[in-house]
């Protein structure tokens, strides 16, 4: 019996932490984006400065997370939709090497130019700079730098992009 209590709370524990990884975190108005600068797959140096006046969707990411690489695929067609109207999709690797991000990436046929590892030690510190816990996870960044949207990519519809566009 004393054994059922602690199995009940650690799995309302669970459920909780499942439930903050999976769900969408909702929108973070009027938070300015940290900035960053990590080397993409192709050696450049990529700030999130250099972007300013874009909407940038920004992806944290890994090779080896399955919900990412399914949702990875739909995020670079939404996108796309929207690239003639200043959106732009960069992508952060968690991977342990960039090897296995430059793998999945070409691969799959996507480009190389905005996918960001730098180092493993690196992309996890701009994944703690924008406090992100689980991936797949995305923020939209208005173009003038400021957070709309934070959560998982299939949260991300057409009001909060119609939204942003707006601004």
């Amino acid at each position: 019996m004393k054994n059922a209590g602690l199995l009940l709370a650690l799995g309302l524990v669970g459920v909780i932490v499942f439930s903050l990884m999976i769900l969408p975190a909702g929108r973070e108005e009027d938070r300015p984006a940290p900035e960053f600068t990590l080397r993409n797959l192709d050696g450049e140096d990529i700030s999130l400065a250099s972007l300013h006046g874009s909407i940038v969707f920004l992806d944290f990411w890994a090779s080896w997370c399955k919900p990412c690489t399914r949702t990875y695929p739909a995020l670079h067609e939404l996108v796309d939709q929207y690239a003639m109207q200043g959106a732009v999709l960069v992508t952060v690797s968690i991977d342990k090497s960039e090897e296995a991000a430059r793998e999945y990436v070409t691969e799959n046929g996507f480009p190389t130019n905005l996918v960001l590892w730098g180092s493993l030690e690196e992309a996890r510190a701009v994944k703690n700079l924008y406090g992100v816990i689980g991936i797949p996870h995305t923020f939209v960044i208005d173009r003038e730098g400021t957070i709309r949207f934070s959560g998982h990519p299939t949260s991300i519809d057409a009001t909060v992009i119609q939204e942003v566009l707006s601004l």
